[in-house]
């Protein structure tokens, strides 16, 4: 009898703690894998306009100063979604405007985060720009393409590499494209890869419309 009491309530434990870990939050689940959470929300209630923030970081301080971050990208979206009805109501064409976001990479201490902001001002298409937010959460510093590019000779062998990509996919670049046309800044889009960096060209950069937005994985053995 004791052996069966002993069994019903390990039997019970283990119920107990599969209902309280099993379906944990998402951020304890995000705690136990060592990762920062990214989640979505919608700014004023448009549903167009969708930002990230940013939890389990593991440190107060610098979670608050990424969340600020996207929190003054979003107002800063949210007054070109303003402005663009405005202008299409005087100039007569349909407004649109949406942002997005992709969380790039999320592994060993470093996040990287791309926005995407589409808008429409009438003509032929519309528009989508791209930023990038990257950051070390290790030294708790937002990283910028000239941090990684930290030398002439850095960023030198990047732009060979890129060229060389860039002369082998003309369909994705304009065929007369110089090395001299790279350029290679703290303004620069970029994210963290398992291997290295990626470079991102966004529309009408180095390229035709068409081409769209373009990632170039540079591997960290070309610039180190």
């Amino acid at each position: 009898m004791k052996k069966i009491c002993k069994t019903m309530a390990a039997v019970l434990a283990a119920v107990l703690l599969a209902a309280l870990f099993g379906g944990a939050a998402p951020s304890a689940q995000a705690a136990q894998n060592g990762k920062p959470l990214v989640t979505s929300h919608t700014y004023k209630h448009v549903k167009e306009l969708t930002y990230p923030q940013v939890q389990n970081t593991g440190n107060a301080a610098f979670e608050k100063k990424i969340n600020q971050d996207f929190q003054k990208y979003i107002e800063t979206s949210y007054q070109e979604y303003v402005k663009n009805k405005k202008d299409a109501e005087k100039q007569g064409y349909k407004a649109e405007y949406q942002t997005d976001f992709q969380v790039k990479y999320n592994q060993g201490g470093k996040l990287s985060i791309q926005t995407e902001n589409y808008i429409f001002t009438g003509g032929a298409h519309g528009m989508t720009a791209v930023q990038t937010y990257n950051y070390d959460l290790k030294t708790k510093k937002q990283v910028t393409l000239n941090n990684v590019l930290n030398s002439k000779t850095k960023v030198n062998q990047t732009k060979d590499y890129l060229y060389s990509y860039m002369k082998k996919h003309d369909t994705l670049f304009y065929p007369d494209v110089k090395k001299k046309d790279i350029s290679l800044n703290k303004e620069t889009p970029f994210y963290f890869t398992k291997d290295g960096i990626a470079i991102v060209f966004g529309q009408y950069d180095m390229g035709p419309y068409a081409a769209g937005i373009r990632d170039v994985h540079v591997p960290a053995s070309v610039y180190q």
